[in-house]
Order: C-alpha cells, then sequence, then structure tokens
C-alpha cells in the first residue's frame, strides 16, 4: 500500500500547465518547484511576495527564454529541485519537436530526509502534471544540452 507523502499547489500544475502552452521559440524555458518542508506541499520555487505588482512582474518573467546555463546556475548547490523544462530539439531526422520533460534534480549532497521526501512524491509530481518523461539528475555539472538530448532521444524512436 502507497501513501501520499506532500500533496501539489494548484498553482504549481496551473504552472506547468502554462509552460505546456507557450508559445514555441528557438530558446529554453523553464520552471521550477521545491517541498515546503513544513506544510508538505510542492510549490512554486519563488513564492509571490504579496505585493501584487511586483508579483505580476514575476509572473511575466517567469516563462521568458532562458539558457541551460542559466538555469543551472540558479539550482541550489544542496537541495532538491523539481525542474520541467520546454525547449527545442531537434530530432535525427530533423523533425523539429518541443519536448516538456520533468528533472528531477537531487544532489548527492542533500538531506537525506529531504532526497526521501523528493523521492516519495517525484511520480505524484509526474503523474498530476502529465510528465511522462522524467530524467533524474544528481550532479548539476552533468547538466548539459548533450546530457538532456541523450535523455530525450530514447524518448523519440
Amino acid at each position: 500500500m502507497s501513501s501520499i507523502t506532500c500533496t501539489i499547489n494548484a498553482s504549481v500544475l496551473k504552472n506547468v500547465e502554462k509552460l505546456r502552452l507557450c508559445k514555441k521559440t528557438e530558446g529554453m524555458k523553464a520552471y521550477v518547484a521545491k517541498i515546503d518542508a513544513k506544510t508538505l506541499e510542492v510549490v512554486d520555487n519563488e513564492q509571490p511576495k504579496g505585493d501584487a505588482a511586483q508579483d505580476k512582474l514575476a509572473e511575466e518573467e517567469q516563462f521568458k527564454d532562458t539558457t541551460l546555463e542559466e538555469v543551472v546556475d540558479d539550482l541550489p548547490d544542496n537541495a532538491p529541485r523539481y525542474l520541467v523544462l520546454s525547449y527545442r530539439y531537434e530530432h535525427k531526422d530533423k523533425r523539429v519537436s518541443y519536448p516538456l520533460v520533468l528533472v528531477y534534480y537531487c544532489p548527492e549532497t542533500a538531506r537525506p530526509a529531504d532526497r526521501m521526501l523528493y523521492a516519495s512524491t517525484q511520480q505524484l509530481f509526474a503523474t498530476k502534471a502529465k510528465l511522462d518523461k522524467v530524467y533524474l539528475l544528481e550532479d548539476k555539472d552533468d547538466f548539459t544540452q548533450e546530457w538532456l538530448d541523450e535523455k530525450v532521444a530514447k524518448y523519440s524512436r
């Protein structure tokens, strides 16, 4: 019998859906979620500040094009995160697609309790967010375009 460790905040699922429906561009779009250890809820990595003007500006900035390097730079060294990415992927036969992937980032230096909490919630998050491409990343130095393309290529046969 399985038990649910965490819940998924509705705003997280809403933001994943916004990312799914974003205009496709040459760049990458990223959304980051974390688990609030106090409430045991998956929440936006950037919590609203309560200031309506700042929150609206943050929402407009949320799905701007980014680079993989910027995403990596924003990852914490010792704490897991869920990353949802959409980017331009060119197949070997030159077709272009924009996969939506979940990268479960869980550094080996994270506290064991956090590692277990994220691991136990990862499948629920993927299911609720309708993400079928899920990859584990333990070292952010490994997170390169080649790594991501190699993972996506396995699904693209």
